[in-house]
């Protein structure tokens, strides 16, 4: 197992100038006029750069269908679509007006707006979801140690319990509220509560140690505690290393943090992804809180 090392801070992530906040405002009109109205904010995601899937207003709650990209180097320019819509549409520089200060202020007091809506909406459907957790939780019986899928991972049920043939792995805050569940079938298959929160959720496995483990999924932290008797941290993916990961390093300062990498070496050639999504998210979270990273053999590398 190969381990890497971060003695340099994280770079600062800068905000987008007014020409960008201009690019992101009228390319977010476009989108919703195209019929893709987002069914949560998406601004600070276009800014990244990144491909950004989103769920679309009106589609079944959970499922993403549309996606979007926007590069504000140069002459901004973006691109999107959803195959479930049959839209698939290019943007560029050109086809937007440069807005006034004062429009531009209401503009952005509007999509404030729409974001603090949207996100109270979205809290009172977490809040009720990790209300209907908890009762599923709390009926729950142990699980049971001769689970199949414990059998062939070869870990033990330590702090699991079961309902019916799922396993049930708790999803708990830094203040160890829970508000999720993440459920395993027989076969690996994995579930999270419908409209339930995720971000920023993890499960400790073991008791406190100096050197402390976090990586995405049960198994994968399940088998490193049982290998090394570290104390492990399950965040659950990739997108929530890093906040898991700065949690813990709060909770527990001077802990000596290695992330458990997921090498999603497949992905890099995904005509939709092209990047090491495990190993970024891994080495991402090691540098926000000085820690390392820990890589799979090659071969050995998926969760089931």
């Amino acid at each position: 197992m190969k381990v890497e090392a971060f003695s340099y801070k994280q770079r600062p992530r800068h905000s987008a100038g007014t020409m960008e906040h201009d690019a992101i405002c009228a390319f977010l009109a476009k989108i919703e006029n195209a019929g893709l109205r987002p069914a949560e904010p998406i601004a600070d995601l276009l800014a990244t750069g990144e491909l950004v899937r989103f769920a679309v207003q009106g589609d079944r709650p959970g499922k993403r269908n549309a996606w979007a990209i926007l590069y504000l180097d140069g002459v901004p320019a973006g691109a999107f679509g959803s195959w479930k819509h049959g839209i698939n549409e290019r943007w560029r520089e050109g086809s937007f007006e440069i807005l006034t200060a004062a429009e531009r202020r209401v503009r952005a007091a509007e999509l404030r707006r729409q974001k603090e809506e949207r996100a109270a909406a979205k809290l009172a459907e977490q809040m009720e979801a990790a209300q209907h957790c908890r009762g599923r939780w709390d009926n729950a019986k142990g699980a049971d140690p001769r689970h199949p899928y414990l059998v062939r991972k070869r870990i033990a049920a330590d702090g699991l319990r079961q309902e019916r043939d799922r396993l049930l792995v708790p999803m708990f805050d830094h203040s160890g509220m829970l508000w999720n569940l993440q459920a395993i079938g027989p076969d690996g298959g994995k579930r999270f509560a419908k409209g339930g929160r995720q971000t920023g959720l993890f499960f400790i496995l073991g008791d406190l140690t100096p050197r402390i483990l976090i990586g995405e999924g049960f198994a994968t932290c399940a088998a490193a505690r049982r290998a090394t008797g570290h104390m492990a941290v399950a965040a659950f993916s990739a997108l929530n290393l890093r906040e898991v990961a700065v949690t813990i390093d709060a909770a527990f300062p001077g802990a000596d943090i290695v992330m458990l990498a997921d090498d999603d070496a497949h992905l890099v050639d995904h005509p939709l992804v092209r990047k090491n999504v495990g190993l970024e998210a891994a080495r991402a979270a090691a540098l926000a809180v000085g820690g390392r990273v820990a890589l799979p053999p090659r071969g050995n590398n998926h969760e089931q």
